[in-house]
């Protein structure tokens, strides 16, 4: 009877073609074959029917039956022992076995046992012919374990057999082989070669691409299965549904979800599908298609549960994949691995030590801790965790982690490289060698993430010579070593070695990722070399990194710190807005002086509701402080305000700085009355905000409280109480201070202290004391500092020779001086030396600014002003005149940066910038004017004049100080 059978009458899985028509017993007489289970298998294995006294030699068609059984409830080694028992064996017998390792594993079982089956028999006439099943099975295991060489051979033998023998089946095999070996070629060679493929033959191209990485030749091949009329499965659809997840072609997979619709395969018809589906939703990044297939679903699996979490962690929604676990731990009360290292990336993610414990204690009760996969994820939670938390009381349990392991060989060099990792982290030198030792040990010393993870310990403890060392015993390092090395001698300051092994990685045609770059960008920002970042750019662009974040953000960094904020700018289009770096670019534009680019930076801020830290909100605020910018810093201020950003200390301390700039010295001393906790920087600015607007007095009076609070005290600090002691007329307090800050608050005097203490000395008349003080106190007496400061005191009183004596002294030092050089030809003119005064240089012009309804007018000495503006500055003279002002001509030295002008004073530029703000602005809004020089003195004499009847404030920035005009008065006290 057995003679009549074939491998088909057994085996349910055969393809349809090696039926025999006849003589063939019917699977309905076994039903057996099609319902055993691994439930009811277990009766099977202790009561089967192969029984000594039963049947003393039963016969070999129920060997073979009850070997069939035993491979489909998976029970491998039962089988092997029935076939080893076996008194005879046909091909049958082989066959059925073989199939049982191909499907259940392990396939090098398939392979030997192909061999064994083909050296049996005595002769060439009881020699075994394998069919074509029988390489089909074999090339199955083949293309499961990549051995290709030995898949040649088993072709090679077919071949041989001639085309008659090659059937669609074997066909099938060799292209499924050859593509899972990554021989595309080939297995498109085979294919072309079948006269008419059918489903399992497109299935398999179809697979080949996806699998190898050709998704857009994948899709290719399904839409020409689609115009022949080939009849698509489940199968197919799962196939062109990765291609599209992988290429996260979220339009196109949509439009395949319609076709697998129309074709009868919508939600709920095939659940192995609808998991495909989520998949592709995750990897669009299209979570409410994720979750809106997952809550459609009439049955749930743990697949379905896992690919949701894992869609989750995937697109960084760590919150969202804890709380659906939780869930399905409550409907569900298990897990398996795969949900366990996606849960655990989550919990790394968000650096929560507690969570994982918890974890950690469900794996421990679970048996879990058998996974190695598992307990390496567990490693790495740990570590993370504890590389964000510094937990001291945490720094041993990877540790113990790793003394529980049961280590496999598979999994060895990732448990030694996440040890290698913890030692870094924690600069634990003597440990990392105890790891090396190991890793030398095992023989995983040459894998290349234990030699990158060796690298990476040694840089991270500072020992870059012995990085050095391990890098230079690989015989061929790949990216990854070639990038842990490069990124280790950056983080030691080897940035020149750095940027030397990058040239030697290209020359040897090593690919750079996105970690090699990284490190060399930063590389080029520390040694300032702008030229060698663009060219790293232009390699950036060559290999298709240019929409990669971290790179994107590195190269803002390198742009923004060399001094190119532009192109730093034109960088962000290449990244979305919730990915760019905007602290680093409004830091580059304060850096650039380019305010209005921080303003625009500012309103895509808002647009995208980008993140900010308190540093730029500080950075901004300063940005507006400019009377002509008062508008714009406050709207800034409301946005602020709105997003709750004003609560830490460095926000206020901008708020405070951009109102003193504005010249709102009330509002500012508000925002600082208003602050709950008030940081030693904000009480600086305060202190220079009141020195500035001309109140020294209240200055005094916070520094004794600031003081009394114990706050830091600072060169700032110590600088703007000088100030205020000079313009108070405080000489001897100002010496006392300067002469112990460096004991009292140990900031050493500098040149911009003594420039205070020279002030008072000039303002108070005691010139004997000042040359004393500056011959035996003054250290650098080559520092401008020093002498525009006692110029700037010569004009206050007035004094002719000591303004002659800074300027010589100024000319000295830059005979290039343009303004020193005027300023020196007026005062000649004074002395009568015209001849000398002649070969003076001149200044160019000079401008003053206002803001009107939020645009900025500059009006420039040279240019003359409109018809309206000239009109108004006539009506206000006339107006003068009529009062009785009387011009004030006594103002030599403070006129000396503006040009000759004619009328009562009001030819220069901050009285046209105020004439046009008196006609552009609502009655009683104060006018507020940005002079690019120091105002001179007839103009001076005039605002204060002009601000008894216009009914308004008037209010000028000048190069040297605020000028707040009001009822006949300025704040400066005439002292600028």
């Amino acid at each position: 009877m057995h003679s009549l059978l074939t491998c088909s009458s057994i085996i349910s899985s055969s393809p349809p073609f090696l039926l025999l028509q006849s003589h063939t017993p019917k699977l309905t007489h076994f039903p057996q074959l099609n319902h055993i289970t691994p439930h009811n298998s277990q009766h099977l294995k202790l009561t089967h029917f192969l029984k000594p006294h039963a049947n003393p030699k039963p016969p070999l068609f129920y060997f073979n039956l009850h070997l069939q059984l035993y491979i489909n409830a998976g029970f491998m080694q039962e089988a092997r022992d029935l076939f080893d028992s076996m008194p005879e064996r046909t091909l049958i017998s082989w066959t059925i076995l073989m199939s049982g390792y191909a499907k259940h594993g392990p396939s090098t079982e398939a392979l030997a046992l192909f061999k064994e089956m083909l050296s049996t028999g005595d002769n060439h006439k009881t020699r075994l012919r394998p069919d074509s099943y029988v390489y089909a099975v074999v090339l199955r295991s083949c293309g499961e374990m990549r051995e290709l060489g030995f898949g040649k051979g088993v072709h090679g033998q077919v071949l041989k057999k001639g085309e008659a023998f090659l059937d669609g089946f074997l066909e099938n095999s060799l292209v499924n082989m050859y593509s899972s070996c990554g021989q595309l070629e080939d297995a498109v060679l085979i294919f072309d070669g079948i006269e008419k493929p059918g489903l399992v033959a497109w299935s398999s191209m179809l697979s080949a691409y996806v699998k190898n990485g050709f998704e857009k030749e994948g899709l290719s091949v399904f839409l020409d299965m689609v115009s022949k009329g080939i009849k698509l499965d489940a199968f197919v659809f799962s196939m062109v549904i990765k291609a599209c997840s992988n290429l996260e072609e979220l339009n196109l997979g949509i439009q395949v979800y319609g076709l697998m619709v129309k074709k009868g395969f919508g939600k709920g018809s095939c659940l192995f599908l609808d998991n495909s589906l989520m998949d592709f939703y995750a990897k669009c990044k299209d979570l409410k298609g994720l979750r809106k297939v997952f809550d459609q679903l009439h049955e749930k699996d743990l697949v379905s549960w896992n690919t949701l979490i894992m869609g989750y962690v995937h697109n960084f929604y760590y919150f969202e994949a804890l709380r659906n676990f939780r869930v399905l731990m409550h409907d569900i009360c298990y897990c398996d691995d795969f949900t366990i290292t996606s849960i655990l990336k989550a919990i790394s993610s968000l650096h929560d030590m507690g969570y994982g414990r918890q974890v950690h204690g469900y794996i421990v009760r679970t048996g879990l801790a058998s996974n190695s996969y598992v307990m390496c994820s567990l490693l790495d939670m740990y570590i993370e965790c504890i590389e964000h938390e510094s937990w001291e009381q945490w720094e041993k349990v990877p540790l113990k982690v790793y003394a529980g392991l049961e280590r496999g060989e598979a999994n060895e060099c990732i448990i030694i490289a996440s040890m290698l990792k913890w030692c870094s982290l924690l600069s634990n030198l003597d440990a990392g060698k105890v790891f090396h030792s190991l890793a030398n040990k095992l023989a995983v010393d040459s894998d290349p993430y234990v030699i990158s993870a060796l690298i990476d310990m040694y840089s991270k403890c500072g020992v870059p010579e012995a990085a050095l060392r391990v890098f230079e015993r690989v015989e061929n390092p790949g990216t990854v070593t070639w990038s842990a090395l490069i990124s280790g001698l950056s983080w030691n300051g080897w940035f020149v070695e750095a940027l030397t092994c990058f040239n030697k990685m290209q020359l040897n045609g090593i690919e750079a990722n996105e970690f090699t770059l990284t490190s060399v960008i930063l590389a080029c920002v520390a040694l300032g070399d702008l030229r060698k970042g663009r060219e790293l750019h232009c390699k950036i662009l060559k290999t298709c990194y240019e929409s990669n974040v971290s790179i994107v953000n590195m190269l803002i960094n390198l742009y923004s710190e060399l001094s190119d904020h532009q192109q730093a700018l034109k960088l962000c289009s290449l990244v979305p807005d919730a990915e760019i770096s905007w602290n680093l670019l409004i830091q580059a534009s304060l850096k650039a002086n380019d305010y209005e680019m921080i303003h625009k930076l500012l309103g895509r801020i808002q647009s995208c509701f980008g993140y900010l830290e308190p540093i730029s909100v500080c950075d901004i605020f300063r940005s507006c402080s400019s009377p002509v910018l008062l508008n714009m810093g406050m709207q800034a201020q409301a946005y602020m305000t709105k997003r709750g950003l004003l609560s830490h200390p460095t926000s206020g301390n901008g708020l405070i700085q951009m109102y003193s700039g504005c010249g709102k010295i009330a509002e500012a001393d508000l925002v600082f009355e208003s602050m709950p906790e008030k940081s030693s920087p904000c009480w600086t600015s305060i202190i220079s905000a009141k020195v500035e607007h001309g109140h020294p007095s209240e200055a005094l009076a916070l520094f004794n409280k600031m003081r009394r609070r114990n706050k830091l005290v600072d060169s700032s600090t110590l600088k703007s109480i000088l100030k205020a002691c000079s313009q108070m007329g405080r000489v001897d307090e100002a010496r006392s201070l300067l002469m112990s800050m460096e004991v009292v608050y140990g900031v050493k005097p500098s040149e911009e202290h003594y420039s205070c203490v020279i002030e008072a000395f000039t303002r108070a008349g005691m010139l004997e004391e000042l040359e004393n003080f500056i011959n035996e106190v003054v250290v650098d007496k080559n520092d401008t500092k020093i002498w525009n400061t006692l110029l700037s005191s010569a004009r206050v009183i007035g004094n002719m020779d000591i303004a002659k004596f800074a300027l010589e002294k100024l000319l000295e030092i830059d005979p290039n001086d343009c303004f020193a050089n005027l300023m020196l030809g007026k005062v000649l003119v004074m002395f009568g030396k015209w001849k000398d005064a002649s070969k003076m240089k001149t200044l160019g012009p000079n401008s003053s600014c206002i803001e009107v309804q939020n645009k900025i007018f500059e009006f420039v000495s040279d240019q003359k002003p409109s018809e309206e503006v000239l009109h108004k500055l006539g009506e206000i003279e006339r107006e003068m005149e009529e009062l009785g002002y009387v011009e004030d001509r006594n103002h030599l030295l403070h006129d000396a940066e503006e040009g000759e002008y004619d009328g009562a004073g009001l030819g220069h530029t901050e009285m046209k910038a105020i004439a046009f703000g008196l006609l552009s602005l609502p009655h009683r809004t104060p006018v507020r004017v940005i002079k690019s020089v120091r105002m001179c003195g007839t103009c001076h004499h005039a605002c204060k004049f002009m601000s008894t009847f216009v009914d308004r404030e008037l209010v000028v920035k000048d190069n040297c100080t605020f000028h707040h005009f009001r009822d006949g008065k300025c704040s400066c006290r005439d002292s600028w």
